[in-house]
């Protein structure tokens, strides 16, 4: 059986996948769902030096504390980020790396310069700390009224750093020797350019149909099929 590490994306927490973790676990899998630094029930931790590489090695420091080998990363959205910098930092416990509609970044990349509108959204929803953005619109994420409203009462804001640090390096030569696949949201086209990118650099790209960049928490079905298909 497997064990999947699932890395939620902005705003998020690991409570993000709680209607995917049951899935694969009743398949027989090992499902570790972690909460970044300075989110949701770990927001008392946020701080203008939290950026994408805390994240990262939180994630490294994860698999090695809890002795995990041929971990399979799943990133969604900022997750990508994580995930990309987790496998650099401990590829020997990484046998998978798993995107899903989210950034998959070169060296040198950041959140911001993959997709540059983002910098001016995140500029427009100041958090309550000069250094924090407010979490986005859930609706412009692709989540119908219902979905926005709950979203927004359990949303948080997190520190810009995340978006504004660029990756380090190692994780090309990481990924490359690793089965890497990227899950995309076709209709919404949030991640279009990043999926035509993973594609250019082998990663096996899947395109889904009627799912939003939410379809973690509204087709979670969909997911478990992509998923499992990778085990």
């Amino acid at each position: 059986m497997a064990t999947f590490v699932l890395v939620h994306g902005s705003w998020g927490g690991g409570w993000v996948w709680d209607r995917l973790r049951p899935l694969l676990e009743s398949a027989g899998h090992t499902v570790l769902t972690p909460t970044l630094t300075g989110l949701a029930e770990r927001h008392e931790l946020s701080a203008p030096d939290v950026g994408l590489s805390v994240h990262a090695r939180e994630i490294a420091e994860l698999l090695a504390s809890e002795g995990v080998v041929d971990a399979i990363l799943v990133g969604h959205s900022y997750g990508g980020m994580v995930i990309t910098g987790a496998a650099a930092l401990a590829p020997d416990r990484v046998g998978q790396v798993v995107y899903v509609d989210a950034f998959a970044p070169l060296t040198g990349e950041s959140a911001f310069t993959m997709l540059p509108w983002l910098e001016k959204a995140f500029s427009e929803s100041p958090g309550p700390a000069e250094w924090e953005v407010a979490p986005l619109d859930p609706a412009l994420l692709g989540a119908d009224d219902e979905g926005a409203a709950w979203l927004s009462s359990r949303l948080t804001p997190m520190p810009r750093f995340t978006h504004e640090e660029p990756l380090g390096p190692g994780s090309e030569d990481a990924l490359a020797s690793r089965a890497v696949s990227y899950i995309y949201c076709a209709d919404q086209a949030l991640f279009t350019d990043v999926a035509a990118s993973a594609e250019k650099r082998g990663f096996r790209v899947v395109a889904l149909r009627d799912v939003t960049h939410v379809g973690l928490l509204t087709s979670p079905h969909i997911l478990e099929r992509e998923l499992l298909n990778l085990v």
